[in-house]
């Protein structure tokens, strides 16, 4: 010991003999020219000791001058090996000029810093500070040293006291980075091995292996913003650090968004501070294993997620999905409850476009996700995004059993628990060898020994070490390690890592986050206050009561009371118009009705409702419902020129111009998570196509919401839509909206009284030609004496009296046949009819004539140039058929005409008895008992994924027994090669079973049953079919399709189809 030593030593130790006698908890122990070593009994003695510690600093001021001394303290009972430091300079050491290191040990701590974290590994040591302190002079000199640049960055982040272990002098430190050679770059094999290893399971990991070879991997792990972080978030935080370690490139999604609509775990006023509590966390979470958190990227959801294009793409998704898969994706994340709400239903969904929308290859979630992963793996391709692959984590049980989970607060350790309590709820849980799956034997699997290794430490229990889990596995079934010694080994790994979490909260501006994120007790967020409507009524020549009989007539339900009070104010009108079938005559009884509207001092918005058109079971092609938009509002426009009706106080909106908004669409989840799936199907139920589609479930929400956005305060739609006003009165006070008072106008029932054999035979074309009209009118259902159900008498009523205005109805007959008659209202008409003293076909010949004089000039207007393009946009003619010859001379050259290809729905699906590659299906086809079809399909799709599946079926095979079980008939697919894929061949959204599938081109009659006679015969037929590089079916490039669209594959390009 030299001089400077021994004086400091003999001063010191003065020193502790006195701070001895006043607290029996301190013992002096050494110094050295590194450190000065104190040794305490409690944890509150290390905290109450600063007097201590200033004296030695004061002596080591005065004893040693030159010296630079750091006072290291021990705490004997909290931590049976950790050291706690408390860094104290002693005196600061006047400023290097220079630092003499020669360019080779830059360069070989660079190389060091490539691979590792920290100097010691994988946690900061003193050793990080002792380089970082002595670099810091020349460290803007090193700037093309980036690892060593970008290390010392991330050193200037810690705390004094955060750094651990002993440390090493800078001599030392060079000297062991200079003998460190460059760890070699790892291969591709190794990548993957690395970024696989511990998981649960890994779907697509040829996708994976793939990418490494050429690429970093682009992976996201998400969590919901709820509850507080727990101690089992450590089992994600290794994945993380080993994906870093492979080079991956990393996003931590808060998902804060997803935690809203989870049952509203996370009230909207709390969800950004636990959204940066939650940064905060994993942040010193990775720290404290030794992970760097620089390249690692973090993603608030709704910084995307409330954008246009993800909305638009949730719209879609919704259009597809029905109500029962998407509650099945959710059904072991998403808090399931009595009476669900639509937000649970969303949620799978939004998590699924998260992986196109942060641009990466793979997803990272605990294997609770795997039905929500599956979802996506289905979807996304529909949404013409490629699928990504999936890396599943196992859930680690809760100290009491089960998922150990924020909301159950015996089950889980939280992360800023104190030591005590951490001692306490480990030693409370069972650890029994009786069940050696317990959760604290799940914990040492899946956090303490990852943790360890990442730390370069042992698992040690009464001198035996365990370098794997099973071994200590087996020897706790035997009994040779007990449970308390394992609970107590715990109880310092954790507390260890969880300190680091500790200091770091301890800080005054996390504290106060934690506080706010998590308060004692949570004030339920107010409902936004509803719009205050306090415009008078501009001057009006009509009295209330008039203006009140104007708006009230010509509906086909009563005006509410309420109609008063808004007209007694500013009136707005929204009438909304459903897009889902081309403008038909019934417009004209709606514009005559905006007439009304206007001349009573209303301001009206007419909305094309694009959006939810599709929404209405996909009835309308996304990629044409806007230009179908624009094409119904310039009709709507042609007709009020037609009727004379001034547009001054009148605007034209699209669904897609507001819907697509950052405010509209957070109001959509707000309400989302605020209503049930029972009141939204309730609502809807005969109002949509297809109320079992997830978008069923949103129709409600919108048209409720439109009210809102919109700032009108009179709805007016058509008669069917009464039940979505009465959802609407109950549920647009949820986000702040006053429901409007709703008017009901005319419904137009279908022409025919029997099933039609197209659409557009049910009703009367806006600009039907002359020909069509004649036809139209004369083959409707008109009964001679039914007033209950007539199709021509419902035309006077809803179209030709409103148009009329103030005008006679005249019907035209002969002098012989009673002459013509005059009416001045509908009822009169109805009452003779009745009577039957008015015959159908005078009846009919007059609503002729009416109809042909309201179409005329409507026709005229859309014949012009830009009413053709927009028509061509809105509905584009079919493609040109393909003329030629459905058979050769020969007679026997096969034409895709011969196959009778079938939209089929899969209702049953079971594993063959006696073979197990296949499936025996049940498959609807339109035919009055499902068919039975045996498909080899068990090693390429799911049996969940089969069930409910609509295919496309070769039906006209002559029926085979396929290993004792007759088939009658094939599911077609796509095929690849090595590897082996097949993907069955995908209907387009609104095919029904039974639908024929046709080549473009060639739509001739099928062969009754195809002739297979010989054994090449049905391969040569299929020789021609294949998919394209758009993932569309075809026959020597010629599409296959139905009336609702083409034929698809989820991912095969340029593959046969078989």
């Amino acid at each position: 010991m030299s001089q400077c030593e021994d004086c400091s030593y003999n001063y010191f130790k003065g020193i502790g003999r006195i701070y001895e006698s006043s607290s029996k908890a301190v013992q002096f122990n050494k110094v050295t020219e590194s450190f000065i070593e104190v040794r305490f009994s409690s944890e509150q003695d290390v905290f109450s000791s600063w007097v201590f510690v200033g004296a030695v600093q004061a002596v080591s001021a005065s004893s040693a001058p030159k010296m630079r001394r750091y006072v290291v303290v021990r705490c004997s009972s909290y931590m049976r090996w950790s050291w706690f430091v408390f860094w104290r300079k002693v005196l600061a050491e006047p400023k290097m000029s220079a630092v003499k290191i020669s360019p080779e040990k830059l360069q070989a701590i660079d190389d060091y810093l490539c691979n590792y974290s920290y100097i010691e590994g994988s946690f900061a040591t003193h050793s990080d500070h002792v380089l970082s302190e002595f670099l810091t002079p020349i460290i803007s000199d090193l700037s093309h040293h980036v690892h060593t640049s970008r290390w010392w960055k991330h050193i200037q982040t810690f705390e004094l006291h955060e750094f651990q272990g002993m440390a090493r002098s800078i001599d030392e430190i060079l000297n062991v980075l200079g003998k460190a050679t460059k760890v070699p770059e790892m291969s591709g094999k190794e990548h993957l091995s690395l970024i696989c290893r511990r998981l649960d399971e890994v779907i697509g990991e040829d996708r994976i292996a793939a990418i490494v070879k050429e690429r970093p991997l682009k992976i996201y792990w998400g969590t919901a913003t709820t509850g507080k972080p727990h101690v089992a978030y450590f089992v994600p935080m290794t994945k993380i650090a080993d994906f870093l370690h492979a080079g991956c490139e990393v996003t931590v999604l808060l998902a804060d968004l997803h935690a809203y609509l989870d049952n509203m775990k996370a009230p909207w006023s709390l969800i950004e501070y636990r959204t940066r509590y939650y940064k905060a966390v994993i942040e010193a979470m990775l720290k404290a294993i030794g992970v760097s958190v620089e390249n690692l990227r973090f993603v608030q959801g709704r910084n995307y997620q409330l954008g246009s294009d993800y909305t638009r793409d949730m719209y879609r998704l919704a259009a597809m999905v029905t109500e029962h898969d998407a509650k099945k994706a959710g059904a072991e994340v998403v808090k399931q409850v009595d009476a669900p709400f639509q937000s649970g239903l969303l949620y799978p969904g939004l998590q699924a476009l998260d992986e196109e929308y942060l641009q990466v290859d793979a997803q990272f979630g605990g294997v609770d996700q795997r039905k929500i992963f599956m979802y996506a793996e289905k979807y996304l391709p529909k949404l013409g995004y490629q699928k990504r692959s999936h890396l599943m984590n196992p859930m680690v049980p809760g100290l009491t059993g089960g998922k150990m989970s924020s909301s159950e607060v015996d089950s889980k350790i939280d992360l800023l628990d104190s030591a005590d309590a951490v001692a306490q709820k480990l030693r409370g849980a069972s650890c029994d060898p009786a069940t050696p799956d317990n959760g604290v034997m799940a914990f040492v699997n899946y956090v303490v020994f990852p943790v360890l290794e990442m730390q370069g430490k042992s698992f040690q229990i009464n001198g035996q070490v365990y370098s794997t889990f099973e071994k200590l596995k087996e020897n706790f079934i035997k009994c040779k390690v007990s449970g308390d010694d394992i609970k107590s080994f715990v109880i310092d790994v954790l507390n260890s890592l969880l300190q680091h979490i500790r200091y770091e909260f301890a800080k005054p501006e996390l504290k106060e986050l934690a506080k706010l994120a998590y308060p004692n007790s949570i004030i339920d967020e107010p409902a936004p206050q509803a719009r205050q409507d306090g415009e008078k009524s501009v001057a009006h020549e009509m009295n209330l009561d008039d203006r009140v009989q104007l708006m009230s007539r010509n509906l086909s339900h009563p005006p509410p009371d309420t109609l008063r009070t808004v007209l007694a104010k500013t009136p707005r009108v929204l009438w909304s118009v459903s897009l889902t079938r081309p403008p038909d005559c019934c417009i004209v009884s709606h514009v005559a009705k905006l007439r009304d509207f206007l001349a009573a001092g209303c301001r009206v918005t007419v909305l094309a409702s694009d959006i939810l058109s599709h929404l209405d079971g996909c009835q309308v092609a996304w990629d044409f419902v806007s230009n179908i938009a624009d094409y119904y509002l310039e009709l709507i426009k042609a007709t009020m020129t037609a009727l004379n009706i001034a547009m001054d106080n009148v605007q034209f909106v699209k669904g897609s111009s507001f819907q697509e908004g950052k405010e509209y669409v957070l109001d959509l989840y707000k309400m989302t998570a605020l209503v049930t799936c029972k009141d939204s199907s309730q609502a809807i139920s005969s109002v949509v196509k297809d109320p079992n589609l997830l978008s069923a479930l949103l129709y409600p929400d919108m048209m409720a919401l439109d009210e809102k956005h919109l700032h009108a305060n009179i709805h007016y739609c058509s008669s069917k839509y009464s039940p979505v006003f009465e959802f609407a009165q109950k549920s647009l006070p949820l986000v702040g909206g006053e429901p409007c008072a709703p008017l009901l106008g005319a419904e137009m029932p279908s022409l025919l009284n029997r099933p039609a054999l197209t659409p557009d035979e049910e009703y009367i074309g806006l600009v039907e030609q002359e020909s069509q009209l004649k036809k139209k009118i004369k083959s409707a259902f008109c009964e001679e004496g039914n007033v209950t159900f007539n199709p021509v008498l419902s035309l006077v009523k809803n179209v030709i009296f409103p148009w009329l205005e103030k005008d006679k109805f005249v019907v035209v007959r002969t002098e012989e046949n009673g002459g013509n008659l005059e009416f001045d209202s509908f009822a009169p008409l109805e009452e003779l009819f009745s009577e039957k003293k008015l015959h159908p076909g005078d009846l009919k010949n007059s609503v002729l004539e009416y109809m042909k004089k309201i179409i005329q000039p409507i026709r005229k207007a859309a014949e012009s140039p830009t009413m053709k393009k927009l028509h061509n946009l809105a509905y584009p003619p079919p493609p040109k058929k393909v003329k030629g010859p459905q058979k050769a001379a020969g007679g026997d050259e096969f034409v895709p005409s011969k196959f009778d290809m079938r939209v089929g729905k899969v209702v049953e699906v079971s594993r063959h008895p006696d073979a197990e590659s296949l499936y025996v299906e049940k498959i609807d086809i339109g035919e009055p008992e499902p068919r039975t079809i045996v498909s080899g399909l068990v090693k390429y799709v799911p049996i969940e994924e089969m069930q409910d599946r609509m295919v496309v079926v070769l039906a006209n095979l002559k029926p085979a027994n396929m290993r004792g079980v007759k088939s009658a008939g094939m599911v077609l697919c796509a095929s690849a090669g090595e590897p082996a894929v097949i993907e069955p061949l995908q209907p387009p959204q609104g095919s029904k079973p039974g639908e024929r599938i046709m080549v473009e081109g060639y739509d001739g009659p099928p062969d009754p049953v195809l002739n297979t006679k010989k054994s090449d015969a049905l391969a040569k037929m299929l020789a021609g079919f294949r998919t394209d590089a758009s993932l569309q079916a075809t026959w020597n490039k010629n599409v296959l399709g139905t009336s609702n669209g083409l034929i698809t594959v989820s991912s095969l390009k340029d593959a046969p189809i078989k």
